[in-house]
């Protein structure tokens, strides 16, 4: 399985590899700044994992909350 999202302006490949019949699982996530390869028992797991690392990248790329400044 292979997928991709934009976090901000760059494009962030993933896909999970079954690496035997029966498991085990390797997601690997292709970033700009490299790639991010993890092993899993299950495809849910991975699948799991993956929406961890996915709302990770998307948080990096919001912008900072304004603060206001009182003297």
């Amino acid at each position: 399985m292979t997928s991709f999202f934009m976090a901000g302006s760059d494009l962030v490949q993933w896909e999970v590899t079954a690496l035997g019949s029966s498991g085990p699982y390797k997601l690997a996530v292709h970033h700009a700044r490299g790639t991010i390869v993890e092993y899993f028992t299950t495809t849910a797991a991975a699948l799991s994992r993956e929406q961890e690392i996915e709302a990770l990248f998307m948080a990096s790329c919001a912008p900072a909350p304004a603060t206001a400044w009182a003297s």
